[in-house]
């Protein structure tokens, strides 16, 4: 769909909250996984409103959205957690929603997962957090164990040596995420989620880990779904942009697409703004 530029700024509700209709995919893009009307509610929230969006294989996709919209229950829907109440996400021919725990845990092991604070465990070493799924899920012995953990802390750009004995405290917030980035590739994912993957960073840290991952999506040929509220890091990172807004997906497109689109609660993310759609009613 192409984006139109709107004549003046009257939006109604109703055309701020109207879902993007799905796209055709481009030439030679093959999805991947495809959401389709996912609806979920808790109680009398409805936090998912009709989700459609495919994603395609090898590219980073950046979903954004303000607090509330549904990015961390799209996350664990994709993930195999929650179950819809209406709708599905498709990943090839397994529907996620009528999978078997043995079909799940199949699934689950084609993913990584980077959480939002690293989520080391403080009384492991960094051999035995980036190891943890190799020793508890596929049982290899301890020398293939380290030379594993050695490998992927070298794709993450860490001294594997000097680290390998140390616990999450010895090292810096940079590093920590790096450690977790590490964990979540060393079971040589085909997906990789990242749940706000540069909150609490300094703005070098920060560089650091949008390159990484731009790196990481090149050379393993991964396909990433990145949950993220920092602008800069979406616009460094993505090859399309989600927006989520009160449970649809309210623009999905290319970094000039998502720019140039005029919606006003898009714009209002974008530019941070304390005035628009996201804080109606919350203003002194």
């Amino acid at each position: 769909m192409t984006f139109v530029k709107r004549a003046g700024d009257q939006w109604t509700r109703q055309e701020m909250e109207r879902a993007w209709p799905l796209d055709k995919a481009p030439d030679g893009k093959e999805p991947l996984m495809r959401i389709r009307d996912l609806n979920k509610s808790f109680g009398p929230r409805h936090i998912l409103r009709g989700i459609d969006i495919d994603i395609f294989r090898g590219e980073t996709l950046v979903i954004i959205g303000g607090s509330g919209s549904g990015k961390t229950t799209l996350i664990r829907h994709i993930m195999g957690m929650l179950k819809s109440d209406a709708g599905a996400v498709m990943v090839g021919d397994l529907n996620l929603n009528l999978a078997t725990q043995e079909q799940l845990a199949t699934y689950r092991r084609r993913l990584g997962v980077v959480f939002q604070n690293a989520a080391l465990l403080n009384s492991l070493t960094v051999l035995e957090n980036v190891g943890l799924p190799l020793v508890e899920v596929d049982h290899l012995p301890a020398q293939e164990v380290r030379t594993r953990v050695v490998t992927a802390l070298k794709q993450v750009f860490l001294p594997a040596e000097e680290i390998l004995a140390l616990k999450p405290a010895s090292l810096s917030g940079g590093m920590r995420k790096r450690v977790g980035i590490a964990r979540a590739i060393i079971q040589k994912p085909e997906i990789i989620l990242y749940d706000e993957p540069t909150t609490g960073l300094d703005p070098v840290t920060v560089n650091g880990v949008n390159e990484l991952t731009v790196a990481l999506q090149k050379s393993l040929g991964v396909t990433s779904i990145v949950i993220t509220h920092d602008m800069h890091a979406a616009f460094d990172i993505a090859d399309r942009i989600a927006m989520l807004y009160k449970g649809r997906m309210i623009a999905v497109g290319s970094q000039a697409q998502i720019r140039e689109y005029d919606h006003p609660v898009l714009q209002q993310m974008l530019t941070g703004s304390t005035k628009g759609p996201l804080t109606e009613g919350f203003a002194p």
